[in-house]
């Protein structure tokens, strides 16, 4: 075996979103020990299930990727990640854009977030 081959990590570049979310969620540590991790590749809904298990990789997640639907996912399971909503990004509306089937599901877990529901 080639000693320099021993600390080369496996390309994730080609796995589609879904496989390396399922490669963190497995076991993070050795994902991260074993695999060039493409954070970068891993879209919205992915990221909820990694972060509703994992809350600590909160700072690898590309926010971009995360839409309303993805954001009332994670809100229902993850409600402490309501402090990430004082971003521009929410300044800007976010809160306005979930429609009345967002805050119904959304509401429905996390019943102390009805205090960000914009007035009608």
């Amino acid at each position: 075996m080639n000693p320099e081959n021993c600390n080369s990590k496996l390309d994730t570049s080609r796995l589609a979103s879904a496989d390396i979310a399922d490669k963190i969620l497995e076991n993070y540590e050795e994902a991260e020990r074993n695999y060039d991790l493409s954070w970068k590749r891993i879209n919205g809904e992915d990221w909820v299930r990694i972060l509703t298990k994992l809350p600590q990789l909160a700072d690898k997640c590309d926010w971009s990727e995360v839409m309303n639907v993805d954001w009332v996912e994670l809100l229902r399971e993850r409600p402490e990640f309501v402090e990430l909503c004082k971003s521009e990004y929410w300044k800007a509306g976010m809160w306005k854009a979930l429609t009345e089937s967002d805050w119904s599901r959304l509401l429905e877990e996390q019943p102390q977030l009805a205090k960000y529901r914009p007035a009608k």
